[in-house]
């Protein structure tokens, strides 16, 4: 009887304790669970494999596979630089370096009032006017900027040996922030200017300083190299040139960007 009375006691604490807990590996190899409790794959960074088939960084990016195809089909020349060897995981892979425009050679100021911007292809809002989506829209050049230093007083400040670096923003990136801000001003300008000439592979290892002094703000993300939000090296959709970087000059060095620095 004692006996049985233990085995009861015994069995009744049993099913108050509390459950085992089992720990699972969300390791899955090497690759993370994302917020669905899935294994997310993607890994932005550069990633160096003994196949170079493997290697992150040796994929096109998809505007890059647009103008290869492109090419390979007799469309306009791709003005895409050959891939840049993959460079160490622990550091990022700087701008393939490709001037992409035209009038290089003189100085900061000559060339940008002639320089060739990225091709624009006409996408989805051509259909509608009988173009199709690939054909060529125009290029996005740099009046606007070029015009507004020398109205505001800023051309100036760019002559001579220098050398300058300058972020140039194309016409429609000036005419967004115009839209959203409000008018132009010197040191909206001189956002875009630094001192020293800096290469697109220079750039993330670079303190940038505007003319005006003010800090730029460099980052890299999703396999992107960023200056106050902006693209450096950012590539155009079809066959057509892409945003122009380290144009050559006189007295520095020339980088297109999409967006104004001041957004």
């Amino acid at each position: 009887m004692k006996l049985f009375l233990s085995l009861a006691l015994v069995s009744g604490a049993a099913s108050f304790a509390p459950m085992p807990v089992v720990h699972s590996s969300t390791a899955l190899g090497q690759h993370k669970l994302g917020s669905g409790g899935m294994a997310d794959t993607r890994d932005p960074d550069t990633y160096v494999d003994e196949d170079p088939r493997k290697s992150i960084s040796a994929a096109p990016s998809f505007e890059e596979y647009l103008k290869q195809r492109a090419a390979a089909a007799g469309g306009a020349p791709a003005a895409t630089a050959a891939a840049a060897p993959a460079a160490p995981v622990a550091s990022a892979a700087a701008p393939v370096a490709s001037s992409g425009g035209v009038g290089g050679g003189g100085d900061v100021l000559g060339t940008l009032s002639t320089l060739q911007g990225p091709g624009q292809v006409w996408g989805d809002l051509g259909i509608a006017q009988g173009h199709e989506e690939s054909d060529l829209r125009g290029y996005d050049n740099f009046g606007k900027f070029y015009s507004a230093l020398n109205s505001l007083g800023v051309a100036s400040e760019l002559q001579g040996a220098g050398p300058f670096t300058i972020f140039a923003p194309t016409d429609p990136a000036l005419e967004s922030y115009e839209t959203m801000r409000g008018p132009l001003t010197a040191d909206v300008l001189k956002l875009h200017i630094v001192k020293g000439k800096i290469s697109s592979k220079d750039v993330p290892t670079t303190p940038l300083v505007s003319l005006g002094g003010v800090p730029l703000k460099y980052r890299y993300a999703v396999r992107k190299h960023f200056v106050n939000d902006a693209v450096i090296g950012e590539k155009t959709f079809g066959p057509y040139s892409d945003y122009p970087i380290d144009v050559e000059c006189s007295n520095g060095i020339i980088h297109a960007v999409s967006l104004c620095f001041a957004m």
